[in-house]
């Protein structure tokens, strides 16, 4: 059975907006049974401004029963993610729910302020240091100096941070442990089709997805309208171009850093060059003081010379002798 990919904002979408099917999600995901689920009246569509088409992000108002069998109402922010570029998006979203005071009944009155909140993200990428499929990230409290286990709640403690559930649905292990790991085998992208958007579920898959078999049927429904297949294609040539957009960039930013590095090396050549060159003429130079220095050596003892001889000849010493002791010729003692 082919099935629309969750992964894509149409399918998404038709999941999340679906009241009972968005409870039974969400409540799989967070291990809590759920009382009621409100999908926030406020926009949840949010256009990419790099991508330029729209992105989807779900807030709920939701009344969950607790550990302690009490009711607790709680702000359910759902978003995912197919490519691993969305962590300033994931944040300014959750900073916005974080400053929106939200009007909710408890006790049978009329509040507003703030809420807790809890983020749902869906990753269709991996996280290199997390080789899990589901992580809850929860924060525990504890004595900072002796950093023991504080098991008492507090509004103020309980308001300033939340509890995240981030799925990799890429990292599903072959065989299903789990409920949750059940749910997400409808977002496992190992089974995509021909097309990126449909997902292609075997009739063993099917029965192994227990009771939540039905949203495979559910979603392969979707795949008949022929409105969504054109949103879904649509969608996926967005995706495609926009990669082919990327691959370009980086293309040209590689043959930029390619052509400054051509340059460099041009650079340094002809650095290199002027240096060699510099140091030939200095070579050459210092080989021409070298010789000027040994022709000078060679005058000053020659003069050296000429003025032994010439005492030697005023003393009357013989010739042969003066041209033995000075090494200068007959006709240079001759001349003296």
């Amino acid at each position: 059975m082919k099935i629309a990919n969750p992964l894509y904002d149409r399918a998404f979408k038709v999941l999340m907006e679906n009241d009972r099917i968005a409870k039974l999600i969400i409540s799989t995901i967070i291990e809590k049974e759920i009382i009621s689920l409100e999908l926030q009246p406020q926009e949840v569509v949010i256009h990419d401004k790099k991508r330029n088409f729209p992105i989807l992000r779900y807030d709920f108002k939701a009344i969950i029963k607790t550990d302690e069998n009490k009711q607790k109402v709680v702000l359910i922010e759902v978003q995912k993610s197919k490519s691993p570029d969305p962590i300033m998006r994931f944040r300014r979203y959750l900073a916005s729910n974080y400053m929106k005071p939200q009007k909710y009944v408890a006790n049978n009155e009329n509040k507003e302020g703030p809420l807790p909140i809890i983020t749902i993200y869906f990753l269709g990428y991996k996280l290199k240091e997390y080789d899990i499929p589901a992580i809850l990230v929860n924060n525990t409290v504890l004595d900072a100096s002796t950093k023991e286990v504080i098991p008492y709640k507090n509004e103020f403690v309980e308001l300033l941070t939340h509890p995240s559930y981030i799925l990799q649905v890429e990292r599903l292990p072959e065989k299903r442990r789990t409920k949750l790991e059940k749910l997400l085998s409808l977002f496992d992208q190992a089974k995509k089709a021909d097309e990126d958007y449909l997902l292609a579920l075997t009739d063993k898959e099917i029965s192994e997805l227990d009771e939540f078999a039905f949203l495979a049927q559910y979603l392969n429904n979707v795949i008949q309208d022929e409105y969504t297949i054109k949103q879904l294609q649509l969608e996926e040539e967005i995706e495609r171009e926009f990669e082919k957009l990327e691959k370009l960039k980086e293309q040209i930013i590689i043959e930029q850093k390619e052509k400054e590095i051509a340059r460099q090396q041009e650079k340094i050549a002809k650095q290199r060059e002027k240096i060699a060159k510099q140091r030939e003429k200095e070579a050459k130079q210092r080989e021409k003081e070298a010789v000027q220095r040994e022709e000078e050596a060679k005058q000053r003892e020659k003069q050296a010379m000429l003025k032994l001889a010439k005492n030697m000849k005023k003393y009357g010493e013989n010739i042969e002798i003066i041209m033995k002791e000075t090494g200068l010729t007959r006709e240079e003692i001759e001349k003296l």
